[in-house]
């Protein structure tokens, strides 16, 4: 559904000290060779920190800049040399309130860029109204001021400004940044199951909230610095710092003088409740041969749980890996 290989994109930093004392200037590469793959029909985190070029990134998908290296293409539709027939067929929802009009109620804001989309007379209205109600904005709310609106309500009215032309690829850049807790776990349910499950939808999710993108995403990729440094599944950016898995074993009480007597070194060991619990660091084909060496030594063995990986673990590891 979307495609890009080999994004580059360096800005000129401008300032008065450069205009006035002709100084020079400097250049700030915001995108170095980034390539994507996006599917049909998924959500797609883009997880950075901030400053890492996901915006930048966002805008060249959306044609709204181009960039200094690379092609690309959406729906089959060169990002570059058919950017007319790529609008048609996106939808963009970023954080900036000052896109829209604060005196006109929402119901007015829609209406005026759905005239953009040659949206006008009885099939605009139908169109602002289908909207309005699939969002969630009744009509006191849909009739209030702009200004008026709380955070939540905001983002919603970008949603259904974003989906006047029934675009099949949405572009969502930092949709949750300023929500409350609850404001943002709506905004993501209705992402999944309306806009993706029902409705067909492919997600870019432009975020560098690690809990939303493990919550939302079924792919995504980390990009640092203007790079990509890592892309896919959660299990496979898992594979690549899990070389070693986390275990914590419920076993009969047993001293650390004693495990290590039976050549068994855990991390940490903990007496509660009648029961000892310890925790190790060991390959995946290791485990197995450890706890037959606890019950070899009549050492009962009650539970053994795996530690699962975090992608802020992931998250933090890559990073490190890249500076």
């Amino acid at each position: 559904m979307i495609e890009v290989k080999d994004i580059t994109k360096t800005f000129v930093e401008r300032s008065w000290n450069t205009v006035l004392f002709h100084k020079r200037q400097k250049k700030v590469e915001a995108l170095k060779g980034v390539s994507l793959e996006i599917r049909s029909g998924e959500i797609f985190g883009l997880l950075g920190p901030n400053g890492a070029g996901k915006t930048t990134l966002i805008k060249i998908l959306a044609t709204l800049i181009l960039p200094d290296r690379g092609t690309g293409s959406i729906c089959g539709h060169d990002l570059f040399r058919q950017s007319d027939r790529v609008r048609r067929v996106i939808g963009l929802v970023n954080t900036s309130e000052r896109s829209f009009y604060w005196r006109l109620t929402g119901i007015q804001n829609l209406h005026f860029f759905a005239t953009l989309y040659n949206l006008t007379g009885q099939r605009g209205k139908k169109r602002v109204e289908e909207l309005l109600e699939f969002v969630g904005l009744n009509n006191d709310i849909a009739d209030m001021p702009f200004m008026k609106y709380s955070s939540g309500q905001k983002q919603r009215l970008a949603i259904a400004r974003a989906l006047l032309s029934d675009p099949s690829v949405l572009l969502m850049d930092e949709p949750t940044n300023s929500l409350d807790p609850l404001a943002a776990s709506e905004i993501r349910r209705f992402a999944k199951e309306e806009l993706v499950a029902l409705n067909g939808k492919t997600v870019l999710w432009c975020t560098h909230n690690l809990k939303e993108a493990e919550e939302i995403c079924s792919r995504l990729a980390i990009i640092h610095k203007g790079r990509v440094i890592a892309s896919g599944s959660l299990d496979y950016m898992k594979s690549l710092i899990a070389k070693e898995s986390s275990y914590r074993v419920r076993v009969s009480p047993v001293s650390l003088t004693t495990l290590r007597e039976m050549n068994i070194f855990p991390l940490n060991i903990f007496n509660t409740d009648g029961f000892t619990e310890i925790e190790f660091k060991e390959k995946e084909g290791n485990i197995t041969s450890l706890l037959r060496r606890l019950l070899e030594c009549d050492v009962k063995v009650y539970a053994c749980n795996q530690k699962e990986i975090e992608l802020e673990e992931i998250f933090e590891q890559l990073i490190k890996n890249d500076t």
